[in-house]
């Protein structure tokens, strides 16, 4: 009797460490902090339906920190910015992406520089203005608006940043034709009842792309804009939780953000000239920040 039992005993000590394992995983997954990551449905920043559905520039820069962020369980939720401050403001654990803003600096924690997007531009049908303006990068709104023999077109009531008044006169002017959605815009682009428009770069082919438009866009920088790049970051509660873990994302970005892969995020929207802008600047000048 007493050897029957000595021969259970090794599997019964088996199962036991089994039992203790599996015990002590569902500890420490339950013990892990979530993390909530804020999403909007914003393309291209984020793109939440359809066949493109993850592959936003700023989600795929989110699946690269959550990998490497093991230490905390992750969930994306979809809210706007006034929710973000103000989970923010109540010491949630949340994390968003932006730019810098005051108010937002005054609740959050930033990282290094995450992202490199492209200001409004102006958007042609490739090559329908080199016979104009030479093989230029950048044109000036207000020389455009002068000629007379091109047409272009605008979204209405759309804020268009520090360029919003010159665009509000000549749409008054009757300079400038205007369409209710950024894809209507788009069509009559397509269909040459305007020469161009002015729109986000990246937003225009993402735009082209789910409609099937004219896929031969281009952009040209505006001189008028302030900065022909916009930076953004990744910002956390400002607490000491969120102290930490934009340490941890620094740490992270230092060692990602100098990669090809992580450049082809950055520019998989946009057409060939803006992505020559966003590559010179990530090779000069973003891993110095």
């Amino acid at each position: 009797m007493n050897e029957t039992k000595l021969k259970w005993l090794p599997e019964m000590f088996y199962l036991f460490t089994v039992v203790i394992s599996v015990f002590a995983f569902a500890s420490f997954s339950y013990a892990q902090e979530k993390v909530i990551w804020s999403v909007a449905d914003r393309p291209t920043s984020y793109i939440l339906y359809g066949k493109d559905k993850g592959k936003g520039v700023v989600e795929e820069v989110y699946k690269l920190l959550q990998t490497n962020l093991s230490q905390y369980q992750h969930e994306n939720i979809k809210m706007n910015f006034s929710r973000v401050l103000r989970e923010m403001k109540n010491s949630n654990k949340i994390c968003a992406c932006g730019f810098k803003k005051p108010e937002r600096e005054e609740l959050g924690y930033f990282s290094k520089p995450a992202i490199i997007a492209l200001p409004f531009s102006v958007i042609v049908k490739k090559g329908r203005l080199n016979k104009i303006y030479g093989d230029v990068k950048s044109l000036s709104l207000a020389q455009l608006f002068q000629n007379s023999d091109l047409k272009g077109g605008v979204t209405k009531k759309r804020s268009y940043g520090g360029i919003t008044p010159m665009i509000d006169e000549q749409e008054r002017k009757g300079k400038l034709l205007s369409h209710t959605t950024t894809a209507g815009l788009l069509k009559m682009l397509a269909r040459g009842r305007v020469d161009y428009a002015i729109e986000i770069p990246s937003f225009a082919n993402y735009i082209s792309r789910q409609f099937e438009l004219n896929k031969d866009l281009e952009s040209y920088a505006i001189n008028e804009n302030k900065s022909q790049v916009l930076i953004a970051y990744i910002f956390c509660t400002r607490n000491e939780w969120g102290r930490k873990i934009i340490k941890d994302i620094d740490t992270i970005l230092e060692k990602q953000r100098g990669s090809a892969s992580y450049l082809e995020y950055l520019v998989r929207w946009y057409d060939d000239r803006s992505r020559v802008i966003i590559s010179d600047y990530h090779q000069q000048s973003f891993t110095d920040n």
